[in-house]
């Protein structure tokens, strides 16, 4: 269990004071020992770890690794945060089904089960650490943070201060230390983490205008794509499966597709919310998405790039034919510019195959790609792969107006 306080720094003259400073009164601080962290917080693609209420963290510190599980939130009336944590150290990395830490191994499994980890944003910090003891009593350990927080294409940087009850303190001992350090350095507890601040970062929206349409004002609200799932009870498993299948076809074939690195993170969320539509018309759901994505966006995405979730939905479903793009001219989609029409289509192609990869909902892998000779083979694994590689070459139609590269399927069950 980790009990803490974290505090903002109003001023880098705190900061510099405290990690100069012999006593906090009535305590004596430790000298300073300084470390160089790096920190990947890591999740599946739809945040399934968050979403039970933990957060997964892998720290690299010199040659050692050391993942760790914290529950979010925790925090009491007095800014004390306490946690649920689980730890296991590692010589060498490796998939956490090898870890020797067995509780870490089957609350992950239980959460994770056969989907993939990837990374959610990185965390750089420079820690100061000071031990906070009151005579022969160590009761606390003082981090003095210096952070920069990476994600999606955005940077944080700031200040912040930690302290952490070791064995022999006490709440009464942090209580004491909050008060001295509100009353005579002037520092706020705050009540976010690390990971809470990331996921703002990388969930933060700009605000957009009032889209006017045919005489009428349109507001848009951004929502989160958790929200989003919330709202229109979106199949998490599947969404999560078609976005692994769409996040590797985009990796493996950028030779092919050749679409910036920017575009990751749009396929990553457009896929997430491809079947946003289901719960309010199965038989229309690519309409309905589209509707629904018109009015409420996923915040994660830059406004530019909302239309390309919204014609992405609107085009996963259906059979597509040149017909069908050419009388897309007509809708809001032929007013976009011509280069995001292409890349939007490019990013449909992907989501269709990766869709029909999961058409059986039965866990199929795709296991490998290979270009050869502008031929792309696709291999599919798993007891419904025959069924899975049919639909993936059926919803390979899009693809094929737009490349001139052969697409295929095998199946090995």
């Amino acid at each position: 269990m980790e009990i803490e306080a974290k505090f903002s720094v109003p001023a880098k003259e705190i900061f510099s004071l405290l990690m100069s400073v012999s006593s906090i009164k009535p305590f004596t601080l430790g000298a300073s020992v300084q470390a160089h962290l790096e920190d990947t917080y890591l999740d599946t693609v739809d945040m399934a770890i968050m979403s039970e209420g933990y957060y997964l963290r892998r720290r690299q510190k010199g040659q050692c690794i050391t993942y760790t599980i914290k529950s979010l939130g925790g925090t009491g009336k007095k800014g004390i945060r306490q946690r649920e944590e689980m730890e296991c150290v590692l010589e060498q990395d490796m998939p956490f089904e090898k870890w020797d830490n067995e509780d870490m191994k089957v609350f992950l499994k239980s959460i994770v089960s056969k989907s993939e980890l990837v990374p959610l944003f990185n965390v750089s910090h420079i820690r100061n650490m000071r031990e906070i003891i009151d005579e022969e009593r160590h009761v606390a350990e003082l981090s003095l943070d210096d952070v920069v927080i990476n994600g999606w294409g955005k940077r944080l940087s700031y200040l912040e201060i930690e302290a952490e009850l070791l064995v022999d303190g006490n709440k009464e001992d942090l209580e004491k230390l909050m008060s001295v350090l509100g009353k005579e350095y002037g520092l706020i507890t705050d009540s976010l983490s690390k990971f809470e601040r990331g996921l703002q970062l990388i969930e933060e929206a700009e605000e957009p205008d009032p889209l006017l349409e045919e005489g009428t004002t349109i507001l848009l609200i951004p929502l989160s794509f958790q929200t989003l799932f919330e709202k229109y009870h979106v199949e998490r498993a599947h969404a999560r499966k078609v976005t692994e299948n769409a996040l590797k076809l985009f990796d493996e074939l950028k030779e092919v597709h050749g679409l910036g690195d920017e575009y990751r993170r749009v396929i990553w969320i457009a896929s997430l919310v491809h079947d946003v539509g289901v719960y309010t018309d199965l038989e229309d759901h690519h309409k309905a998405g589209r509707d629904i994505l018109m009015h409420f966006p996923p915040k994660e995405l830059p406004p530019e790039f909302w239309p390309v979730a919204v014609w992405t939905t609107f085009l996963h479903k259906k059979k597509v034919t040149k017909d069908k793009l050419d009388k897309l001219q007509s809708k809001s989609f032929g007013k976009l510019p011509v280069g995001m029409q292409q890349d939007t289509l490019k990013l449909a192609a992907l989501i269709r195959i990766a869709d029909g990869l999961d058409y059986s909902r039965m866990g199929s892998r795709l296991e490998r790609i290979t270009i050869e000779d502008k031929k792309v083979t696709i291999l599919v694994q798993g007891q419904s792969s025959r069924i899975d590689a049919d639909r993936a070459d059926e919803k390979s139609d899009l693809w094929r107006i737009l490349y001139s590269n052969e697409i295929s399927f095998q199946a090995e069950g």
